[in-house]
């Protein structure tokens, strides 16, 4: 019986971090009418994750230890429920599980969040969708941007970064990136108009800039954004990574968390099979090396989405 074989899921029993996750047996959960059972293959490492290991998201999202954690994943559906449609059978697919998504088999229970892989699209490919373009088309959406207006971005190399770039390009609108400088050509190639250096004064960077009407800041440094405040005039900035700012007078500041649409979703793999979206992996990992993953997130200039793998023999 399923509920009798074991899987392997990354688990975290306490707020001291990344090193204090544990690889866990459990069993593999049982199929029921409203639900599919999906073959792991892609997980991918979030900031969010990691904010949630140290505590520092207790009260944004308070949670019960021990949990599994991950939240977005890519597989293959290997079970379906008699309330489900049987045709997802064996299709690769994409989704979002709440509960925790680093684990071999996933049992998906809400059927919005499921979403089919198109033909042409690669699995892993698809994947990266998962909190880096869904969260970018939420900031997009959020920042009301207009064609032809100008958005400077913090952040800019990494997974979320990387696909907003697309996405206002997509849009008509121009784009300033700010990210360390050995992504400057890969910045430019997504989309980006005029790309900084944070490790150089960027008033002098900024001298010639079109005016920018809005700051999205992907990278949640406020020395950074002190920075940007002292050279820009009266400027909107977006945050998603950060949640407290003191903007300067005739500056606003925001926090925006949420989500899209299954519609939004769908739409973004459309992008991405009609190769509107160029997709950016820095790396992959077994997911047995999920701490050297989440480090290399932290530590390295990773460019666009760092993925954990499993079954891949399968």
């Amino acid at each position: 019986m399923d509920g009798e074989r074991l899987m392997h899921a990354i688990t975290q029993t306490s707020y001291q971090g990344i090193d204090a996750l544990t690889l866990t047996s459990r069993p593999i959960p049982r199929l029921n009418p409203l639900a599919v059972r999906i073959e792991t293959r892609y997980t991918p490492i979030m900031p969010y994750d990691i904010l949630t290991e140290t505590g520092q998201l207790k009260a944004l999202r308070p949670v019960k230890l021990p949990i599994v954690v991950g939240y977005g994943f890519g597989g293959i559906v290997r079970e379906v429920g008699g309330l489900r449609n049987s045709q997802l059978l064996n299709r690769p697919v994409i989704g979002i599980q709440p509960t925790g998504s680093h684990q071999e088999q996933i049992l998906s229970t809400l059927p919005p969040l499921l979403f089919p892989v198109p033909q042409n699209v690669s699995l892993a490919d698809a994947t990266t969708l998962i909190g880096g373009a869904d969260a970018a088309y939420f900031a997009f959406k959020k920042s009301q941007l207009r064609a032809g207006e100008t958005a400077l971005v913090t952040g800019a190399s990494g997974s979320v970064g990387t696909y907003f770039l697309q996405l206002a390009q997509l849009f008509g609108v121009h784009t300033i990136a700010i990210g360390h400088s050995s992504r400057h050509k890969l910045l430019q190639t997504l989309g980006a108009e005029q790309v900084l250096d944070y490790d150089l004064p960027l008033d002098q960077q900024l001298a010639e800039a079109p005016a920018v009407s809005q700051v999205i800041d992907l990278a949640g440094s406020t020395a950074l954004l002190d920075q940007l405040t002292a050279t820009l005039g009266p400027v909107k900035i977006l945050s998603l990574a950060q949640q407290q700012y003191r903007a300067r007078p005739q500056q606003s500041f925001s926090f925006v968390s949420g989500a899209i649409t299954p519609s939004d979703y769908r739409w973004l793999l459309t992008q991405l099979a009609q190769h509107k979206l160029r997709v950016v992996i820095h790396e992959q990992f077994p997911f047995t090396a999920v701490k050297t993953a989440q480090h290399h997130l932290l530590s390295e200039h990773a460019a666009g989405r760092i993925l954990l793998t499993y079954n891949q023999e399968a």
